[in-house]
């Protein structure tokens, strides 16, 4: 069985047995003798002195005996309160091998993971439940915290509802410093995540069309322009209104002319690249943004407007809107809608945000007041 004293007090019980056994050895030798003269008395008082000293020191050992219990006991409480905290903790709490297999996990661990008892997720990897496209960095990450360091990261699970989880390891060395596992925590964010982009989906984008915003298209613009310094390349802005809109809404009401500016938007979009931007300005305005387009002003010029052509057709094809009613009828209005567009051309910092937006402003009235339906460009000389 293990000896479970404390140092001091193991060596104070082993002074206790080495002077017991010298007063007994002397006691033996003085029960032989008949007189107390001379050595044997010598030999009593060295006995009697050394009485005194085991008392003391079995008072010491008694003081030790009880510091330890108190020691092992306050340990036991720690533990037990770790214990509790842990398996009542609401993230999963868990240690990995150096191979990254899991040793243990407590009950939240489980339940993220989908299963009852820990046996079951013992000696698995904890990468398994990470999606194949995150493995390869967490993997990274895991070896640095294997040589030491604490590392922090998020990954989507496998499946359906393809949670994420946000995760951090420590490593937890032996006492020669060496690692020998990992201890981590890991929480389910993906209501977290979700809010988030539910706040950054109402701060920059328009609610009905999911298109940005008047906020965020400044911010793509100054961007724009920062880039078009560097690059010494044209970017263009067009600034379009659609014809004829509100005779739809004061005919049909406001709900079909909502289907109408969410399938312009669409119809937008359909003729942009991925490095362009479409907003919605407000009402059944809509600002296009194209990016990079050439070195030389007339090329910029023809790419803007091969663009902005494209777009003035598409938006003329009819559209065929439809409604439900409460009673699960089923509404179909065709209508049809042109839309005028202005467009100037801007290069770096040469003229401010304000500027660009009421030039190609102006275009656009441009366009309306020649009949509507067309294109005009700004003269930015003019």
């Amino acid at each position: 069985m293990p000896d479970r004293r404390g140092p001091n007090e193991q060596s104070l019980h082993a002074e206790i047995t080495r002077l017991n056994k010298i007063i007994q050895a002397l006691m033996n030798r003085a029960e032989r003798n008949t007189s107390i003269q001379g050595s044997d008395f010598n030999m009593f008082q060295t006995a009697i002195t050394l009485e005194d000293q085991v008392r003391r020191r079995t008072a010491e050992l008694e003081d030790a005996r009880q510091e330890t219990e108190k020691i092992t006991r306050a340990l036991r409480e720690s533990e037990n309160r770790h214990r509790l905290l842990i398996e009542n903790s609401p993230v999963s709490i868990h240690e990995i091998d150096l191979a990254g297999r899991i040793i243990s996990m407590n009950r939240a661990g489980l339940v993220m993971r989908g299963v009852q008892e820990e046996r079951e997720v013992q000696g698995t990897f904890y990468l398994d439940a990470a999606r194949e496209a995150d493995r390869e960095i967490i993997g990274k990450l895991l070896s640095r915290a294997l040589a030491g360091e604490t590392c922090h990261f998020e990954f989507s699970t496998n499946g359906p509802e393809g949670k994420i989880f946000k995760s951090c390891f420590v490593p937890i060395k032996n006492k020669s410093g060496s690692t020998e596992k990992l201890m981590g925590i890991t929480e389910d964010i993906t209501e977290r995540k979700k809010a988030e982009e539910q706040v950054q989906q109402l701060a920059f984008y328009d609610t009905l069309t999911h298109l940005p915003n008047r906020r965020l298209l400044l911010d793509r613009l100054r961007l724009a322009m920062a880039a078009g310094k560097r690059n010494n390349r044209y970017g263009a802005l067009m600034f379009l209104d659609l014809d004829k809109f509100k005779s739809l809404n004061d005919t049909h009401g406001h709900e079909m002319g909502d289907l109408l500016l969410i399938e312009v938007a669409r119809r937008i979009t359909c003729c942009l690249r991925e490095v362009d931007t479409v907003a919605r300005f407000g009402g059944d305005e809509f600002v296009v943004m194209l990016c990079e387009l050439d070195l030389d002003q007339k090329h910029s010029f023809e790419k803007a407007g091969i663009v902005a052509e494209k777009i003035r057709v598409t938006l003329a094809e009819p559209y065929l809107l439809k409604r439900s009613k409460d009673e699960g009828e089923e509404i179909f209005v065709e209508h049809q809608c042109t839309s005028s567009i202005g467009v100037v051309l801007f290069k770096g910092h040469n003229a401010s945000q304000n500027d660009i937006l009421k030039w190609a402003d102006s275009a656009m009235y441009q366009a309306k007041a020649s009949g509507r339906n067309g294109i005009r460009f700004f003269d930015i000389q003019s």
